[in-house]
């Protein structure tokens, strides 16, 4: 069997060792015995079940959530979690529509790209999909916790265009799952390296790294849009930003080569200050369309959230292989 490649174009199908999560056990009949302790290991899952799974998982975080926001959070958090579920929760708090009820004849089909090793939970599934509408790659990690916990979606991020997964694990093995403080065979711990790339993309300051290539289509958009955003406020208005890393639901594994994949979530703070030459501040058009204002007095501050799939090889840079965003929270000095 040949190792095969993940690209935006076709995710790799890999051959995995992650395993069945557990039911829970029956009581037992009075008299007789104790009841059975919960199971810690179970059989394999083959990348059948795997994508089984996560074609049922997948469609129900497509599907629109009803109710009060109460009862929507509820919902959304029965089949998400981490990251997955904070980006989720602050789209509903902003009101993004939800999405449509897909055709599950039809739906993208998820391709198993990895699966977590060894016989103990945590258990994760790594999988991809395309949408063809936009012939985008989607990558997608889902997480049991324990045996008697469902699998949920921790995180789901398009990868850019012509970027490239590499084998998660070597043929007929799981992937071992790493903490982002672990740096074992890497230059750097992934939370370093994370750092890093928040610090280099920093504006109107970035802070220049070796660990971590800035030259992606996210990053460079970014660029691109905060420059033409401080330009609109010439002297009258400062634009500022800052990249802080949010990794307490980061999800790490060990790749073929020995490197590390991470899919993480980072919280960009958009700060816009008026200058003393001015009264008042007329907003670039990309802020008056997310704050629904077209005026400041003082400042403004707007939240996003950023997921993102970083790879870190055993040697030489870092790269960002997917990212994107969703504004989250806006908050001016006026209490507007």
């Amino acid at each position: 069997m040949t190792r095969r490649t993940t690209s935006a174009v076709a995710a790799a199908t890999l051959a995995s060792a992650l395993l069945l999560t557990g039911c829970g056990t029956q009581d037992a009949l009075v008299g007789l015995r104790p009841a059975p302790a919960e199971k810690s290991v179970s059989a394999p899952l083959g990348d059948e079940g795997a994508a089984d799974i996560a074609a049922r998982v997948l469609a129900q975080a497509e599907a629109p959530v009803e109710g009060d926001a109460k009862k929507a959070a509820a919902a959304r958090a029965v089949f998400l979690a981490g990251d997955a579920l904070t980006v989720a929760n602050a789209k509903a708090a902003r009101g993004a529509a939800p999405a449509a009820t897909p055709d599950l004849a039809v739906a993208p089909k998820p391709t198993i790209v990895g699966q977590s090793q060894g016989r103990a939970w945590p258990r994760a599934i790594v999988a991809s999909t395309l949408d063809e509408a936009t012939n985008t790659q989607m990558l997608h990690v889902l997480v049991s916790d324990k045996p008697d916990q469902p699998f949920k979606i921790v995180s789901s991020v398009p990868m850019f265009a012509g970027a490239t997964l590499p084998a998660v694990a070597p043929e007929n093995a799981g992937s071992p799952m790493v903490e982002v403080t672990d740096g074992e065979g890497l230059p750097a711990t992934p939370e370093a390296v994370i750092k890093a790339y928040a610090a280099a993309l920093a504006f109107p300051k970035p802070v220049a790294t070796k660990a971590v290539s800035v030259d992606n289509a996210f990053a460079n958009s970014l660029k691109t849009t905060a420059a033409a955003q401080a330009k609109a406020l010439g002297k009258l208005g400062t634009l500022t930003q800052v990249h802080t890393p949010e990794l307490k639901n980061a999800v790490s594994f060990r790749l073929a080569d020995g490197g590390v994949v991470t899919f993480g979530l980072m919280k960009r703070t958009d700060t816009l200050a008026v200058t003393k030459a001015a009264k008042e501040l007329v907003l670039p058009a990309e802020y008056a369309k997310l704050t629904g204002k077209k005026k400041v007095t003082k400042s403004l501050t707007l939240n996003n959230l950023e997921t993102f799939v970083m790879l870190i090889p055993p040697t030489g840079q870092a790269s960002v292989i997917g990212a994107a965003e969703a504004q989250s929270m806006v908050r001016d000095d006026d209490g507007r």
